[in-house]
């Protein structure tokens, strides 16, 4: 029995050693007709022409290649490589899988051409949607993205050494080359340096990378005074950024029982962002942290709330869900660590926060925000928001002293100035709170803000109706904004819908109002006295003589209706009257609505409601700019 085994052991070793010879003997006969079946399979399936002038092996598995071109049947150049060598897994080929061993390359260029009636990669298409769909259909989002990164890894060599790698991206406008001048990888350490071929920036990075564990750890960082942005960033997306150290590192991930786990830490120091959306000014971030946790099974993804994040100071626990089916889900809650009030403004980003990060404070703060919406039921949005504090107490407040004194406000339209007024009691048209007239006050309460005087500066119900309005819409038509809110966002900021903007308005509201920097009334007297209520025409005072010849304190129902009606769209008031300077019919469903709220909270008497008319006579400077001087015949004009 066992002098068979032994035949059959050195028949099979004899027989793999024929053919161990075989093929050393003829490999590259066999590698060139396994090349070319498969060149005329890729043309076939994908219409790429795949060019290979030399092919051989080298040494037992390494294959090496020089001048290799791929180019699409209808477009540009996709890929070259003067040398290119390769060395696989015999293992892996044989257990049906591809993994990288090891590359070598030299001259090589990858180019992306994306032109209006063109590109290079319509091939990615072929053939792709309805395969993808039967993979969508019987596999999870968490077992699609657990493969996506297992061949991203395999594919990535753990040894390798190239040179003069070029990534290229080309539209109908600009063409930008990216340049790996270097890269190195071995078991131990991997470290390279790309340059922007257009604008000479450069960055660099080391660390370490395990293709098997499926683990990297890197630093990237600008190289010299050029790495000032990222490639095809600004003219991509109109964004600038920039960067002293990157860190990026991923402890791996685990597929099992179809859920994907996946670990790791991204940081970053010095950071610098620019994009008109975000804010007008450069955002800047001295350090900021995530250690991440990222959960995906068959049809959602998280970064699971085990995530810890960190800004300056702050820490920041993270919770982000996404529920991918016929009506996706959103949540998002953010919760930080009680911070020390000091710290907290001091570790908000320059550029986001210039108004507060002066602020001296004792105490403690701590910020929580949920949302969750269910793109079925979005009427039904959940939003809470709140800022706890304990012993918090305001040493310094800043310039936010500014509205309990009389103070300049500057004017500014689209960047350009357009002028600047007192307001207070040097300014001949400011007008106290007791001296405005209490139709007009109720007219705008009712209109812009009917809980002012109870709420805290916010009104998350109107919010949530923002929220559920402006998905609904896919776009903004509905804003939630408080007379609060609107009043910070004149006095102390600009009027640029941007990111930044909204999140400082938010802030210096609740630091005004939830520590009681301003009284209600006060507030409301500098909102009426600084909004725009036509064109070049600010604050109660200028309006009532601009539309009527009269003091504050003197405008009737009537027209203090219609002096509200004017706060959307303050100089568009020509188009609320005819020819014949009767106000247009629209807008007596806007006088109907607002009395018949004043009257439900007793704000005007039945008889008022009943007798009140959609008309104004207009006696002040506005005829002249509604009508020729020689219209006016009355001597009312200005």
């Amino acid at each position: 029995m066992f002098a068979f085994l032994r035949k059959v052991v050195l028949g099979v070793g004899l027989l793999i050693s024929v053919l161990l010879i075989l093929f050393f003997i003829f490999r590259n006969q066999i590698l060139h007709y396994i090349l070319k079946d498969l060149t005329e399979k890729i043309k076939f399936e994908k219409g790429l022409k795949v060019d290979i002038k030399e092919s051989s092996f080298s040494g037992f598995s390494t294959i090496s290649f020089g001048h290799v071109t791929i180019v699409p049947e209808s477009g540009d150049t996709l890929f070259m490589a003067d040398t290119l060598s390769i060395r696989p897994s015999v293992w892996t080929i044989l257990a049906g899988t591809l993994r990288i061993k090891e590359v070598n390359a030299e001259g090589v260029l990858l180019q992306i051409v994306h032109k209006s009636k063109s590109n290079n990669y319509q091939f990615l298409r072929r053939n792709s949607s309805t395969t993808q769909s039967e993979k969508s259909s019987t596999n999870g989002l968490g077992y699609l993205l657990s493969q996506l990164l297992n061949k991203a890894f395999n594919l990535a060599p753990q040894r390798a050494s190239m040179k003069n790698i070029d990534f290229r991206f080309v539209n109908d406008s600009l063409s930008r080359t990216v340049r790996m001048n270097d890269f190195h990888s071995d078991e131990s350490s991997v470290n390279g340096t790309v340059e922007d071929i257009n604008s000479l920036a450069q960055w660099e990075w080391s660390g370490k990378f395990y293709q098997v564990a499926h683990q990297f750890d890197l630093f990237i960082f600008p190289k010299g005074a050029h790495g000032e942005n990222l490639f095809l960033l600004k003219e991509l997306t109109g964004a600038s950024l920039s960067f002293d150290t990157l860190h990026l590192v991923l402890d791996g991930f685990k597929y099992w029982d179809h859920e994907l786990k996946i670990n790791g830490l991204t940081s970053i120091r010095n950071f610098s962002l620019q994009h008109k959306k975000i804010s007008e000014d450069t955002l800047k971030v001295e350090q900021a942290s995530i250690s991440y946790s990222v959960t995906a099974n068959d049809n959602s993804i998280s970064l699971d709330s085990t995530s810890v994040a960190t800004l300056g100071e702050i820490t920041i626990h993270p919770y982000v869900h996404f529920v991918k089916n016929k009506f996706p889900k959103y949540s998002l809650n953010l919760e930080t660590d009680s911070v020390n009030g000091g710290l907290f403004f001091s570790s908000l980003p320059a550029g986001m926060f210039d108004e507060v990060k002066t602020i001296e404070a004792d105490g403690t703060l701590k910020f929580s925000l949920r949302f969750n919406l269910d793109s079925e039921k979005p009427d039904n949005v959940e939003f809470n928001c709140s800022m706890t504090k304990s012993k918090f107490r305001i040493r310094n407040y800043g310039v936010l002293q500014k509205l309990n004194r009389e103070f300049s406000q500057s004017v500014y339209e689209n960047g350009r100035y357009i002028r600047t007024f007192v307001v207070g009691i040097s300014n001949p048209y400011y007008t106290s709170y007791d001296q405005i007239s209490p139709y007009f006050k109720n007219a705008v309460l009712t209109s812009e803000d009917g809980n002012f005087f109870s709420h805290n500066g916010f009104n998350e119900d109107a919010f949530r109706k923002s929220i559920a309005t402006n998905y609904k819409a896919k776009k903004f038509v509905r804003g939630g904004s408080t007379i609060s809110m609107q009043l910070v966002k004149n006095v102390f900021l600009n009027r640029k819908k941007t990111v930044a903007r909204k999140a400082e308005e938010a802030l210096i509201v609740w630091l005004i109002e939830s520590n009681r920097l301003v009284s209600k009334a006060r507030m409301f007297e500098v909102y009426c006295n600084i909004i725009e209520l036509g064109p070049n025409v600010y604050g109660i005072g200028e309006a009532s003589y601009f539309y009527f010849k009269k003091k504050p304190s003197e405008i009737n129902l009537q027209e203090g209706i219609f002096l509200a009606s004017l706060l959307p769209h303050p100089k568009w008031f020509k188009y609320s009257f005819d020819s014949e300077g009767n106000l247009k019919p629209y807008l007596s469903s806007y006088y109907k609505l607002v009395s018949s709220f004043m009257l439900k909270k007793e704000l005007i008497t039945q008889k008022e409601y009943d007798n009140l008319l959609p008309s104004v006579k207009l006696t002040g400077p506005a005829l002249n700019v509604i009508f020729p001087t020689d219209f006016i015949s009355d001597g009312n004009q200005e």
